[in-house]
C-alpha cells in the first residue's frame, strides 16, 4: 500500500482476552499497533502494570491500525511510526480524520525518522522514543487522555533544532496566525509553548483556570489546530517564546474537574 492511499479496513486486529465491552470510571482504554509482535508484548505488559489503563486490542499494519479504532474507539493509540502499510504520518492523519476522540502517541524509533515532524503537524498527541524511558508510555497515555501531550526529550530537541531550519514563508504564515490572537492569548500561547501546564499559567497571569481553559480553546480555533503540540510548535515557528528547559512537554490540566 503506497503511502497516500487509504488503509484496507479489512487488516487483522488481535483481540485481547477481556473482550471490547464499554469500560467505566476513568479507565484509560488503549489500542497498540507496531509491527513487531514482541514489541507489542513489551508494551502490553508495561502498560497493564497500572490499574487505570486496559488494553483493548492491537494491530500489526496501517489497515489494522484503522480497524482497531473504528471498532473499539480507544481512548488513546500507541502507534509505530512507520508502520507496514503507510508511514506513521500518514496513517496517524487517517486515524484521526475516523476517529476524532482518539488521541495518537506515535512511537518513533529515532529522531532522523522522517515521518516525526510530520506527525507533530498532522495532530499526535506526542511523539516517544522506542529507545527511552518505558515509564514514559504511562505517562504519556496519562497526559493524552486529559488532552495533553508529551514530547520524549530528545524528539523535543529535535524538533526545536528543526524549527531552527524552517522556511521563511512558514514564520511569516505562523506570525500571522499569531498576530490574530489578542494579547492575553498570545501571552498565554506562550506558555503553553513553554510546557506550562494550565493551573502554572493561571498563576503566572493572574487567571482561573476556567479562565486559562477559555483562552487556550479560542487560540486553538484561531490557530485552526487541534492539539497544543501544534500550537505549540506555531508558537516556535513565530519565534513567540523559547522552552525554558529545552525540550517541550505540553501537559494536561492538574486537578482539574472541567
Amino acid at each position: 500500500m503506497g503511502a497516500g492511499s487509504s488503509p484496507d479496513r479489512r487488516a487483522p486486529v488481535a483481540e485481547l482476552s477481556h473482550g471490547t465491552s464499554e469500560i467505566a470510571g476513568a479507565v484509560i482504554t488503549v489500542g497498540i499497533v507496531d509491527r513487531d509482535i514482541l514489541v507489542r508484548g513489551g508494551i502490553r505488559a508495561l502498560l497493564e502494570q497500572a490499574e487505570s489503563i486496559r488494553i483493548v486490542a492491537e494491530a500489526c499494519n496501517a489497515g489494522g491500525a484503522v480497524e482497531l479504532v473504528v471498532r473499539h474507539r480507544p481512548k488513546v493509540l500507541l502507534m509505530d511510526g512507520d508502520i507496514a502499510g503507510m508511514n506513521g504520518a500518514a496513517a496517524a492523519k487517517y486515524v484521526r480524520r475516523v476517529a476524532p476522540t482518539t488521541a495518537v502517541v506515535l512511537l518513533a524509533s529515532s529522531t532522523t525518522d522522517s515521518h516525526v515532524e510530520h506527525a507533530l503537524r498532522a495532530g499526535v498527541a506526542g511523539c516517544l522514543l522506542k529507545d527511552g524511558n518505558p515509564l514514559d508510555l504511562i505517562a504519556a497515555v496519562t497526559a493524552a487522555v486529559a488532552d495533553g501531550a508529551v514530547l520524549s526529550p530528545k524528539v523535543a530537541k529535535w524538533v526545536l533544532e528543526r524549527i531552527a531550519e524552517i522556511d521563511v514563508d512558514r514564520v511569516e504564515r505562523a506570525r500571522e496566525l499569531v498576530g490574530s490572537l489578542t494579547a492575553r492569548e498570545r501571552e498565554v500561547l506562550e506558555h503553553v509553548a513553554r510546557g506550562m501546564a494550565n493551573n502554572e499559567i493561571g498563576r503566572a497571569l493572574y487567571l482561573s483556570e476556567g479562565g486559562v481553559k477559555a483562552h487556550i480553546s479560542r487560540l486553538l480555533s484561531k490557530l485552526n489546530c487541534g492539539s497544543r503540540v501544534q500550537a505549540a510548535l506555531i508558537a516556535h515557528d513565530a519565534r513567540l517564546a523559547v522552552s525554558r528547559s529545552g525540550a517541550y512537554v505540553a501537559r494536561p490540566p492538574v486537578n482539574s474537574k472541567d
